[in-house]
């Protein structure tokens, strides 16, 4: 206890002299009211923020701008874990385990969530929480060292990232339980509270299983930086990490995969490890979208993060999106980029109170590094899905919702349907959903064998195939068999005969 007490005042005492000077009162009343800021200043971001994300992701729902793949996918999985089944998910395939897709066990958190919210609105809600979450470790932190003004630009830059934006904008995805846990693991690390930041750092191999590499890295940064039983838990941590990683992706995912093998390997190199870092490296200085990412990940955060060994933490979610084949995990799009935003505010932090320490950073300097943090943060915002909220149209209703709802009333409840990938997330907290035209595996195919089927003929999605592509499946399901119900605002109901 007094160890915490001692550095609680040691905190206070490097809170910057110019906040208590230019105060005409006493100091004790000037610490104790700042006291109170590291407390005020992350309850009110995160009281901002958890509404305006939630705000974003259920108008998104309510204009038909999620999808099955993924917001359908992660329902029907939080929807088995509420009723204590495995997670099968019809969408990825009939009978399909959503752990041989990837390993994200800690979906089950969702189950009694869902069980007493079963929708997919839920889940978004939800997200939206992790996600405003993970401010107020940050910005406690930089409020206790850096003052309130560092504290307030910290968590505007962090709830305003493009990162979080993008994945907010983007449906749900497990890693929103990985936003918290990091946000308080970098931020122990930077507070050097070893037991910590290990602690929060070991439950996210269970979120998704490439964050056992990231629970590695923060495993060897303690066992660099301290001896004895620390360091060895240290050690313990990176051998935590990668193991479970490995365990992963070369036993579980495979065991429980369609075809015996991790099914995200087509998204991995196809060559060589040294031939896909050269391509990597080559794209990074070459200027393709990879390069694009970095910029924004060091422009966001004023460009000092590079002076904190805190950064290295975001090492391996880069390492493996770059030296990827798929081209969609290079640039800052989707959700990929989400978890380096705890991760860099915590580099910014940290590299500003160690600036401080060492002399690199006069008062001058700390305060142009968070002025271009905040003027980022606010010049990016119209261009950021955030800015959507403040237009009209977000807010107009969709008739194209209106009747996939009327249209489900005519299906018998728990009947599986075969939807359109814009329609699914709207159906699949009802029903036993797979996308329209049938995925398997990867492989798309024009075989539908379920007892319903909602195409989206005036709106289609363009996933998995294209219009066309879309006309022809509806063409060969009435050929096989399937006979029209209904025709409401462009959406198709068919039933089988």
């Amino acid at each position: 206890m007094s160890t915490t007490i001692n550095r609680r005042e040691a905190d206070i005492a490097t809170l910057p002299v110019s906040l208590e000077s230019r105060s005409n009162n006493p100091p004790g009343r000037v610490r104790a009211l700042l006291l109170r800021a590291d407390v005020l200043v992350p309850l009110v971001a995160m009281l901002v923020f958890a509404p305006l994300y939630a705000a974003l992701s259920l108008r998104n729902h309510a204009l038909l701008r999620t999808s099955g793949f993924d917001l359908g996918i992660f329902t029907e999985e939080a929807k088995a874990y509420s009723e204590l089944r495995a997670p099968v998910v019809p969408l990825l395939g009939p009978g399909y385990n959503a752990l041989g897709d990837h390993f994200s066990p800690a979906m089950a958190l969702f189950g009694p969530l869902y069980r007493a919210f079963p929708s997919a609105q839920t889940l978004l809600v939800a997200q939206a929480v992790l996600f405003a979450l993970a401010v107020v470790p940050l910005s406690r932190w930089a409020v206790r060292t850096l003052g309130v003004t560092a504290g307030i630009v910290v968590a505007v830059g962090y709830g305003l990232s493009w990162g979080v934006q993008a994945a907010i904008n983007y449906d749900f995805h497990e890693i929103a339980l990985a936003m918290p846990l990091l946000a308080f693991s970098v931020t122990a690390l930077g507070n050097r509270r070893w037991g910590a930041a290990l602690l929060f750092a070991l439950p996210l191999v269970f979120v998704k299983e490439d964050l056992g590499l990231t629970v590695a890295v923060i495993g060897a940064l303690v066992a660099f930086w301290t001896s004895g039983a620390m360091r060895r838990y240290g050690l313990a941590t990176i051998v935590w990490g990668t193991g479970w990683t490995a365990l992963a992706v070369k036993v579980i995912i495979p065991a429980l995969s369609a075809d015996g093998d991790y099914i995200q390997s087509s998204k991995l190199p196809s060559g060589g490890i040294a031939s896909a870092v050269d391509a990597a490296a080559n794209g990074v200085f070459g200027g393709d979208s990879r390069a694009a990412t970095l910029f924004l990940l060091l422009m966001i955060t004023g460009f000092v993060t590079l002076r904190s060994p805190l950064v290295l933490v975001a090492v391996p979610t880069l390492a493996w999106r770059f030296v990827s084949d798929n081209t969609s995990f290079w640039g800052p799009i989707f959700h990929y980029s989400a978890v380096l935003m705890p991760i860099m505010f915590a580099a910014v932090i940290d590299a500003l109170v160690r600036g401080r320490a060492d002399g690199f950073f006069t008062n001058r300097h700390r305060r142009l590094v968070l002025a271009a943090v905040a003027v980022v943060a606010l010049a990016a915002t119209p261009s950021l899905p955030l800015w959507k909220l403040v237009h009209a149209e977000t807010w107009r209703p969709n008739v194209q919702v209106a009747a996939v709802h009327e249209l489900a009333e005519l299906i018998p409840p728990g009947a599986g349907v075969a939807a359109s990938n814009n329609v699914i997330a709207q159906l699949a907290a009802d029903y036993e959903v797979s996308v329209f035209p049938r995925r398997v595996g990867g492989v798309v195919s024009g075989n539908v064998d379920t007892d319903w089927i909602l195409v989206n003929a005036s709106n289609p999605p363009g996933w998995p195939r294209d219009r066309a592509g879309d006309q022809e499946a509806l063409r060969n399901a009435r050929a096989n068999g399937y006979i029209d119900v209904a025709n409401r605002d462009g959406l198709i109901l068919l039933r089988k005969r």
